[in-house]
């Protein structure tokens, strides 16, 4: 058993986390219980509705890592059952429902992402199917006593929905306490979660109180957001997040395509960097630095941190060169096809490139799609491949040789 951290500078340094938004029941009764010595259990739950994990997830993955090194226990729990409903936080409709088999795919590669921030053996493994599936309506009846519709429709997005004459399915409603029963059936002392989790965690405290008899602690932590906008910067659903399966060089691109105005936010609770070092970059900004040169540094450290020293400083100056320089990547990708003209969409999708038409459509359509540099602006147009082959273009950063097969 790892040994428990009890001092008490330790654990309010841990409770005063930047990542870190409010703590229930509070901050005071939290400390207290975890300065009594007992090992606790903490836990994040995500729901694999995608096959990948992003930037929005690190700053739950480093409350877990802060967790682990105080000596706590710490479970990642996939949500392998409640993503074949979706968690309607945030939906103005009803999600398209995954089958199992799609789940299934979509969390593969879940934990060697996870491991880019927790390291192996520092944390378990556990799926919400191994309890949810055997549930009966009877037990489910039970749960469902303890939680009131006034307390469902009071939820602003349920709120809003209704509001608006837009539906809301009773499975939906069984959402969070589907969520909640695993706080039940793992036992557990804590939740981990966004502000936008804040509802689900707490019917799941709610649901500990009732059945286990003892207050869960929730931890609820600063989302990744558009200050600007309101909308948060990293979402699956909605297809716009910087993957930590990307590679180096789409990382540092997809960071340096973000708006100037998250440079700050993205430094504080997506990486680890100093709290000393976000204020000389904030200290910076203000004084009037040019925002690209501030990008480059947060591009930079995002990328030292997954793959290394060395990968940062040779993606920089492929950046430089790239898009300060306008030449084109030293390495580029050499794809052989066996067709000797295509349509544009059938062209990148036998190619392997992107495994969606309609998501090529919408790139074509969007003008991110370049053939020996010339914008392609038409789905159907036949791309003809010559002997030296083309040079395929996708948005700033993706660049391919498209040769046809001997």
């Amino acid at each position: 058993m790892a040994k428990v951290i009890i001092d008490k500078r330790k654990i309010e340094d841990f409770l005063n986390s930047r990542y870190i938004d409010t703590i229930y029941p509070s901050k005071e009764q939290t400390l207290d219980l975890m300065s009594s010595g007992k090992q606790m259990t903490f836990y994040l739950g995500i729901d694999p509705t995608g096959s990948d994990l992003h930037l929005g997830h690190t700053t739950n993955l480093f409350i877990l890592k802060k967790l682990a090194k105080l000596g706590h226990k710490v479970v990642l729990l996939i949500g392998d059952f409640t993503a074949q409903t979706g968690d309607p936080t945030g939906k103005d409709d009803t999600r398209k429902v995954l089958s199992a088999q799609e789940v299934k795919s979509n969390m593969k590669t879940y934990i060697e992402q996870v491991s880019k921030i927790l390291t192996k053996g520092s944390f378990k493994i556990k799926y919400n199917s191994q309890w949810l599936t055997k549930l009966t309506f009877t037990d489910i009846r039970k749960l469902a006593r303890l939680i009131t519709v006034q307390q469902m429709t009071a939820r602003d997005m349920f709120k809003k929905r209704l509001a608006s004459n837009k539906s809301v399915t009773i499975e939906e409603f069984l959402y969070p306490l589907m969520q909640g029963y695993d706080s039940v059936a793992m036992e557990v002392d804590g939740e981990v979660g966004g502000t936008d989790q804040t509802f689900n965690m707490m019917v799941g405290r709610d649901l500990v109180k009732s059945i286990l008899g003892k207050d869960k602690i929730v931890i609820t932590t600063k989302l990744l957001e558009d200050r600007q906008t309101g909308k948060k910067l990293m979402s699956k659903s909605e297809g716009h997040y910087i993957s930590l399966q990307d590679g180096s060089g789409e990382m540092f691109g997809r960071v340096m395509a973000l708006p100037d105005s998250v440079i700050l936010d993205v430094l504080a609770y997506a990486t680890e960097v100093s709290g000393q070092k976000i204020a000389e970059i904030k200290k910076r900004q203000e004084s009037g630095e040019n925002p690209k040169v501030l990008k480059e540094e947060l591009a930079f450290e995002l990328v030292r941190s997954f793959f290394g020293e060395k990968a940062a400083e040779q993606e920089k100056n492929e950046f430089e060169r790239v898009f300060s320089q306008h030449q084109l990547p030293e390495d580029i990708k050499e794809i052989s096809v066996d067709i000797a003209g295509e349509d544009i969409v059938g062209l990148i999708f036998k190619a392997g490139i992107i495994n969606s038409k309609t998501e090529i459509k919408r790139l074509v359509g969007q003008k991110a799609v370049k053939v020996d540099d010339r914008v392609v602006e038409n789905w159907g147009e036949v791309i003809n491949i010559s002997e030296d082959g083309v040079l395929l273009k996708i948005g700033p950063r993706r660049f391919y040789r498209i040769k046809r097969k001997n």
